[in-house]
């Protein structure tokens, strides 16, 4: 027992032996004594209660009295108890055919009240709350004949953590109707109005079969008015019986009073939705469906709540009537209740069953769900007696490689027998073919099997089937079904590396055998974790089961088993798993045997996992080619990493491949915690999570797509139910400091820096290329004073314009801005967006601010885009291509403050921002005592942390981009920009939120404060291009034969401006005149454009007597081998952002530097080599090549075709591509192209351009 108020039970009982010990053991344990009355026990009821208790040491009552009705015993029962001298402070009354059902064991702990509901729950799914418990003083007493009820002076309050199961096994049911209908007349002779009499009367004649009498008995009932819960059954009833007795007009009359009369009651909705379909009448039974899935469960209501129709009915008969639909958008939302029915793991097996089964009627083609979705075959040629079956595409580094099966069987027309010719055994052949971006073969080679495989035990399937390639130790790997090494012919899992080298031969293999009892082993997913930051190395994993999701190592032995939320034991393995989204992506089947076409069909799902390898989201199934058998066993990135590449088969005998862009499967990934139902306009309540003390704020949220539940574009808010209050979750102070732990490290912006890299890795896959059409940018500003010069505006969006975005401001006096149209500013009406009148009534409520927080939410889901305040100054384009964008400020977050809102990102019509605006516009009524950021960033990290909000998690990223000066550091912006490298010197830093910071300083010069170079970006953050024309070198536009090559460094580095620490310069100063008093023009210009970088100077002349912090120089020759090891013995390994070689020129010491110095390169980072079409006299061009013949031809055909005598093609493994540009002299003087190279680094074990 537990701590609390103590209970006595307390119950009557006849000849209840079959039921005593599930009912005595339910409750025993919460119990301090007991009181029982037993009225006629002839079955050893009474020894059985005695023994019971007095083996578990609890003291008790047993009382005999003869039985009349239920009043008159219940309350015997009750003055026994009243009477007792046991200790207790509660009674708690029970039945032998319920089951106590104890979800808080802290329950007595919370009593207080005369008494206390408790839910009864039967297993035909009606539930109602009945009185069960009440204090021993409250003076309680029973009322009725039958269907007894308790009266409790002081009331009765509902108690959640306790609840009863009706098993309705009382051994007094067999005559229980006949004897209650009886008892109940004798009642209604005395007191013939009696309301409840005339109920239950009614409910005695249905349950004895007596319909037309219990017909006429609930319409008794129904007219008299009284408990409008108790009328509105008895309507209900009454149409049921009508039914059943075949009156169809008086069933539909009384089902539609009945809805009438209670319409947030969902049940005789179901009654007619049931009924039409019945009679082939599908789109009136969606009529009906469709409206009582917007009803929730009546949780004010107590009286026979039928819980399956809220929880499994209504959506089944939609998901039946549905399918017939004419209109799509009907059909579409049927398919989702069905697909939420077959997943749902909390529902009955029977309907789970049938829908999934069900889902054959609705599943669509690849082409219809995915349109960007493009199959083309394989066109591979099998060797005679063989045919194209199953395929496996995989990525090895940059190359698209595919293992294609070939058999010599043909499946027959059952889909379930394999024939062979002549009765021989079945036989698989592997090929390894490599295929172009454009997915042609460009070779093949069969693969064979080990040389040291054993002869076959079994003879009757023989070779690797269905392997699944993967890339791993840098070689490729597959895992394989053999049959051939147990006499018994087990299906068994190996792993096997292919040997490319010559005889392109499967080695390194073993036997995958997990613990447990034997079973057949197929279709296991491998998955590949990167190493740790520490140098761990890949780690080789396989998916075994989806539910429970089971992991298991390289050498079968179990990793984790996670139950998943959803019922997926259908799902069986498919591909590989890749990295996607921040987990792992997969595609998986299901099969689908149809009796009654004595038929296989395969349906199939995109499946993501978390980096715990736990099942989150999951798409519908859907179908390649055509309803059949389909099978795929290849998933991976195209190299242009904006296509995932599918390889499968159709029938075992073709052999197709498939490319979809990344963006359709993501938006058709549903969050399993919350699938769509189908459900379409409906109002959702759902409670946002606040960590700072006040009560959770509920607020009504509409989804827009009702079954568009997209990664990162929810269509669906969660419906009511969840609890998601300080009790039930976790705070948004826990949610956001568990997303992003270093939030608490505010203090040290170095450490905050670091900690915070990793966290946002994941953004490199949404960051488009140079060529990537830039997102339109939206603002809002309201001139409120003709006086003002709006300095900041200006600035801000002519930083945006000068990044190369579209800018759009957004108005209620457009007019007044037209100084920024000159700028390249589109200026539209705020009124197309929100009224004025809106406008005027907030602002004269609160402040623009609060205006802006709501305009910004209304503007992003009817435009989409990038909202930027007004206040950016965008230091370098954003393209920026996810679902959303969010970010982080360092501080706030004793106000809520979490996530800000300056900027944000968003597709058009994205549910979440229509929830926002629905949340902004209801807080900002609803709230008395307002504070700035409420509906700003306090609700924004309201809704983030909440289940509505929960997917746009993965859309959050850290406070570096946009707000590395935090606004508590405003005082920052008056440093000089050298002095604020902890905040600004990083790759992730796109713009500059100035937040209240203003400055009327002197622009320009040494030592001016950051914020004077923002309020001027275009002087202040100059392009390099216009930049270079300052320094007198050749790299600009007008200084001696005027190259130009500082628009190349402008495209390739400004992304990097901020970030580069360290850049090298080579040049090769041979007899010349030059000044060691001061620092070249070029270190000058690149110290000038990279703030934070030491620039490491490589000459012939020595020039360390101007070496300084900003500065060190080094003397060498670039001919000689050893002058150049020696200056890279001083330097660390990858140390360096960039290299430029404006040297010598001579192709040797170009490529002897290039060999002895890429090692110093950062990975992705840039090494140029400048002048190539100039070779200064002396070269040997049969001994050497020149460079740019060299590098070109490195990159064309991956290696060296013409002399490479320093060995520079042993590094083209690590460029991850070569560029070449021109000089405008030589282009202009003597027509010669791509006089300077750029090459760059891999990015580490792999390229992630």
């Amino acid at each position: 027992m537990t701590n609390g108020k103590r209970l006595c039970l307390n119950m009557i009982v006849k000849n209840e032996m079959a039921n005593l010990q599930r009912c005595l053991g339910a409750v025993v344990d919460h119990i301090d004594c007991w009181v029982i009355g037993d009225t006629g026990s002839t079955d050893g009821t009474q020894d059985f209660i005695k023994s019971f208790f007095a083996a578990r040491n609890l003291p008790g009552e047993l009382h005999e009295f003869p039985f009349h009705n239920f009043e008159q015993a219940r309350n015997a029962a009750l003055d026994h108890a009243y009477a007792s001298p046991l200790a207790y402070d509660y009674l708690l009354f029970d039945d032998a055919d319920m089951e106590l059902m104890v979800e808080d064991a802290g329950f007595r702990s919370r009593l207080d009240s005369a008494g206390y509901r408790l839910l009864q729950r039967s297993e035909s799914g009606l539930a109602y709350w009945n009185t069960r418990l009440v204090r021993r003083d409250a003076g309680a007493r029973y009322y009725g004949v039958t269907h007894e009820y308790l009266d409790v002076p002081g009331g009765v309050q509902e108690l959640r953590g306790a609840w009863y199961k009706d098993h309705a096994s009382g051994s007094n049911r067999v005559d229980k109707f006949e004897r209650d209908a009886k008892l109940l007349l004798e009642a209604l002779e005395k007191d013939p109005e009696n309301q409840r009499y005339w109920f239950y009367l009614a409910q005695s004649y249905r349950d004895a079969g007596r319909t037309a009498e219990a017909a006429v008995a609930y319409a008794k009932r129904a007219a008299m008015g009284g408990w409008d819960e108790e009328a509105w059954n008895a309507r209900l009833q009454g149409a049921r019986c009508l039914r059943k007795l075949g009156d169809e007009p008086g069933f539909i009359e009384q089902a539609l009073a009945a809805f009438n009369q209670r319409p947030q009651r969902a049940e005789p909705l179901y009654d007619l939705a049931r009924f039409y379909r019945d009679k082939g009448m599908n789109h009136a039974s969606a009529l009906f469906s469709e409206a009582g899935l917007a009803i929730k469960r009546p949780e004010q209501d107590i009286l026979f709540i039928e819980d399956y129709i809220y929880t499994t009915g209504m959506v089944e008969e939609f998901a039946i009537a549905a399918n017939y639909a004419r209109d799509p958008v009907r059909k579409d939302r049927g398919f989702a209740a069905c697909n939420w029915l077959a997943l749902n793991r909390t529902i009955d097996d029977g309907p789970r069953e049938l829908a999934w089964s069900n889902l054959f009627f609705y599943v669509k083609s690849a082409k219809t769900m995915m349109p960007s979705f493009s199959a083309r075959p394989v066109g591979f040629t099998a060797p005679d007696g063989y045919r194209s079956s199953n395929q496996s595409v995989a990525r090895l580094g940059d190359r698209i490689v595919l293992l294609q099966r070939t058999v010599n069987y043909t499946l027959a027309e059952d889909n379930l027998q394999y024939d062979t010719p002549g009765g021989v055994p079945v036989h698989t052949r592997n090929f390894l073919l490599r295929l172009s971006d454009e997915l042609a073969i460009q070779s093949a080679s069969e693969v064979l099997p080990p040389a040291d495989m054993p002869e076959p035990t079994n003879d009757r399937v023989l070779g690797f089937e269905d392997m699944r390639l993967f890339a791993w130790r840098d070689a490729l790997w597959g895992v394989s079904c053999v049959r051939e090494l147990t006499e018994e012919g087990w299906c068994e899992q190996i792993v096997a590396r292919i040997d490319e080298d010559a005889s392109c031969r499967l080695t390194d293999w073993r036997v995958l055998r997990p613990a447990g009892p034997r079973l057949h082993q197929k279709n296991w997913m491998p998955q590949v974790k990167p190493g740790t930051v520490g140098g761990g190395a890949e780690a080789l994993q396989f998916i075994y089961l989806c539910d429970p999701t089971r992991t298991v190592d390289e050498r079968g032995s179990t990793l984790s088993e996670t139950p998943p939320a959803i019922a997926a034991k259908s799902f069986r393995g498919g591909t590989q798993l890749i990295a996607f989204a921040g987990g792992w992506l997969a595609l998986i089947h299901e099969v689908q045997w149809r009796a009654a076409e004595k038929r296989r069909y395969y349906l199939h799902r995109f499946v993501w996992f978390d980096e715990a390898n736990t099942l989150r989201k999951v798409s519908r199934p859907f179908f390649f080619d055509k309803k059949g058998v389909e099978f795929a066993a290849g998933l991976a990135w195209h190299p242009d990493e904006r296509r995932l590449v599918i390889s499968y088969s159709v029938t075992d005998s073709e052999s197709w491949i498939a490319t979809v862009d990344e963006a359709e499967v993501r938006s058709m990934l549903d969050d399993v915690d919350s699938l769509p139902s189908g459900a379409a306009g409906t109002a959702s309540r759902v409670t946002l999570v606040s960590g700072h003390g006040a009560a959770p704020t509920k607020a009504g949220i509409k989804p827009d797509c009702a079954d568009n539940g997209a990664m990162g574009d929810a269509s669906q808010a969660p419906s009511e139910g969840k609890d998601l209050g300080p009790g039930g979750m976790k705070s948004a102070d826990d949610i956001f400091h568990e997303l992003a732990p270093f939030l608490r490290d505010v203090d040290s912006p170095p450490e905050r820096r670091e900690r915070s890299h990793q966290f946002d890795a994941r953004i490199s896959r949404f960051l488009g290329s140079d060529g990537t059409a830039l997102p339109q940018i939206n603002c809002f500003y309201q001139v409120m004073s003709d006086k003002a010069e709006h300095r900041t505006l200006i600035a801000a969006t002519t930083s945006m314009r000068a990044a190369g975005h579209p800018v759009r401001v957004w108005s209620f006096a457009p007019e007044k801005l037209e100084f920024l149209v000159p700028h390249g500013v589109e200026l539209r009406n705020a009124d197309d967006v929100m009224p004025r009148a809106l406008f005027d009534r907030i602002v004269a409520g609160s402040e623009i601010r609060y205006f802006s927080d709501i305009f910004r939410y209304a503007l992003l889901y009817e435009h989409g885009g990038l909202w930027m305040d007004s206040d950016i100054i965008l230091l370098r384009a954003f393209p920026f291509r996810g679902d959303h964008f969010f970010n982080l400020q360092w501080r706030g977050s004793h106000k809520g403050h979490f996530v800000c809102g300056n900027v944000i990102y968003a597709r058009p019509y994205c549910s979440h921002l229509r929830a926002l605006y629905e949340l902004s516009i209801s807080r900002f009524h609803d709230a008395s005592g307002k504070e700035f950021g409420d509906i700003g960033p306090k609700l924004l990290s309201d809704y983030i942390a909440s289940s509505a909000g929960a997917e746009l998690r993965e859309w959050v990223f850290s406070p570096m981009f946009f707000n590395t000066i935090d606004w508590t550091e405003i005082d920052r912006f008056e440093k000089p920009i050298a002095d604020l490298a902890d905040y600004l010197n990083d790759e992730r830093v796109f713009g500059v939120h100035l937040w209240t910071a203003r400055n009327e300083a002197r622009l320009g010069g040494e030592g001016a404060p950051l914020i004077s170079s923002l309020m001027d970006p275009l002087a202040g953050f100059s392009s390099l291009t216009k930049l270079a024309d300052q320094f007198p070198t050749d790299k600009n536009r007008h200084t001696g034969n005027r190259h130009c090559y500082a628009r190349v460094y402008d495209r390739l580095l400004s992304s990097r401006r901020l970030a580069v620490q360290r850049i090298m310069e080579i040049v090769q100063h041979r007899g010349a005149a030059i000044d060691d008093r001061a620092t070249p023009a070029s270190v000058g210009l690149w110290q000038k454009y990279f703030p934070f970088s030491q620039v490491i100077g490589v000459d012939l002349n020595d020039l360390s007597h101007l070496n300084n912090d900003r500065f060190r120089s080094f003397v060498g020759d670039q001919s000689r081998a050893e002058d150049l090891r020696k200056i890279a013995a001083k330097l660390e390994p990858e140390s360096l952002d960039v290299v430029i070689d404006d040297g010598s020129h001579a192709s040797f010491g170009e490529q002897l530097t290039l060999r002895e110095f890429f090692s110093l390169l950062k990975p992705s980072g840039w090494y140029f080599i400048e002048d190539l079409d100039w070779q200064p006299p002396g070269e040997d061009a049969s001994k050497i090549t020149l460079t740019k013949t060299l590098l070109r031809e490195i990159k064309e055909q991956g290696s060296a075709r013409s002399v490479d005598p320093l060995g520079v093609s042993a590094l083209a493994g690590q460029f991850a591509e070569i560029l070449f540009f021109d000089s405008h002299y030589e282009l202009n003087r003597a027509k010669l192209m791509g006089g300077l190279v750029a090459i760059r680094k891999c990015a580490g074990t792999g390229d992630t351009r």
